[in-house]
């Protein structure tokens, strides 16, 4: 959506079908809002200029979220990468891109405060190198534990400041999969999608002991092939030793990674579908998953024909919209008994219930959380 503003077309017909078949399906969005100048690539670039960033984008991107009544993630406000840190910044000692990055992080969390509720704060630390060793980077640059939580502690603490009632995350990927994917860090360490679990987890319990422990591990799932439910239960399992609740991110499942047996498009996209949907079940069925964001889900999911010939939804999309707006909504019709009591059983969520015997139709709404008592009083 940021893309489409940028390039003129916020109000095309294009950007108002892709609207409308995001909110169709989610009620959520990841608004992106990268720290470095436009000029460098295309992508949501918001600080040209020292002291001048621009959020015209984000915040359009944010207050279309919050009024189809979506959730708004924004994403991320820090990053150690030299990609995502203004050139202008990079020129300075760490001390002063450290204040910067101050400035920057505690503007946004303040001026987006009550309307993003979740952020994810620290991007990707267990591949990148420290603020202090950006000029010694190299991929993947294996930091010592301490010297990753010291910065993030630091991150956390100028968000928690600025909005204590938002959830801040630190968000990683390359943390599912085997052996195969074994790379050389920096440190001349053997480095794993197992190694970098173990050390997500030591860097969560060196926060805590800093009082900074992140209120949520974010798990970016971009898995390379396509796991089976036994591993991904398996990594969740493993994970949820942190004590806080997984986030997927930004998962992923390209049409170039289907099976060998998948021939056609049509078989690819078919098998793409299937996939997303199983892997999106298993994280729904499992406790310790809290949430689950897509990354680039609107590139497979819908097909634009041509710039006036319409689109249309692929297998992906109808997949995820079943689960999410069917299988996964509960709709019970029925009488009350003598008492007036009605039993169900139903999925977490908000809920709407009509009286059908009046001359129109009566509607109460109540929540259904973990936490509800067995019997929940609606009066009419």
């Amino acid at each position: 959506l940021d893309a489409l503003i940028r390039d003129g077309r916020g109000a095309s017909d294009r950007a108002r079908a892709w609207r409308r078949r995001f909110a169709d399906v989610f009620n959520a969005s990841t608004n992106l809002c990268y720290w470095t100048e436009r000029p460098r690539n295309d992508a949501s670039k918001t600080e040209e200029y020292p002291g001048e960033p621009r959020l015209d984008n984000f915040a359009a991107t944010v207050e279309w979220s919050l009024a189809q009544g979506l959730t708004a993630k924004g994403h991320p406000l820090f990053w150690s990468i030299p990609k995502c840190i203004p050139e202008w910044a990079l020129r300075h000692d760490t001390a002063t891109l450290m204040k910067f990055a101050e400035a920057r992080v505690r503007g946004l969390v303040a001026r987006f405060r009550g309307r993003i509720r979740l952020w994810d704060a620290v991007n990707e630390p267990l591949w990148e190198a420290a603020p202090a060793n950006l000029a010694r980077r190299q991929w993947p640059h294996i930091e010592p534990i301490p010297a990753m939580a010291d910065y993030i502690a630091e991150v956390l603490r100028w968000c928690r400041e600025e909005d204590s009632d938002a959830l801040f995350l630190v968000n990683d990927y390359g943390l599912e999969g085997g052996e195969e994917l074994a790379r050389e860090g920096s440190d001349g360490s053997r480095v794993t999608p197992a190694s970098q679990r173990r050390r997500f987890l030591e860097l969560f319990e060196a926060l805590e002991r800093r009082g900074a422990t992140p209120d949520a591990l974010g798990l970016q799932s971009h898995t390379a092939g396509w796991l089976p439910p036994s591993a991904q239960w398996a990594v969740y399992d493993e994970m949820a030793r942190a004590g806080r609740p997984l986030h997927i991110t930004e998962f992923w499942a390209r049409l170039d990674e289907a099976p060998a047996a998948c021939e056609t498009p049509e078989a690819k996209r078919r098998a793409q579908a299937d996939y997303t949907a199983q892997y999106l079940t298993c994280a729904f069925g499992h406790p310790a998953v809290a949430a689950f964001f897509f990354w680039d889900f609107m590139k497979d999911a819908v097909e634009w024909l041509g710039p006036f010939s319409g689109h249309e939804p692929t297998p992906l999309y109808e997949a995820v919209r079943h689960l999410i707006r069917e299988e996964w909504h509960t709709r019970v019709r029925t009488t009350t008994d003598a008492e007036g009591r009605v039993a169900f059983r139903g999925f977490l969520g908000e809920y709407a219930v009509r009286r059908l015997d009046a001359a129109a139709p009566i509607g109460r709404v109540f929540r259904l959380a973990r936490e509800t008592p067995g019997e929940i009083p609606v009066r009419f």
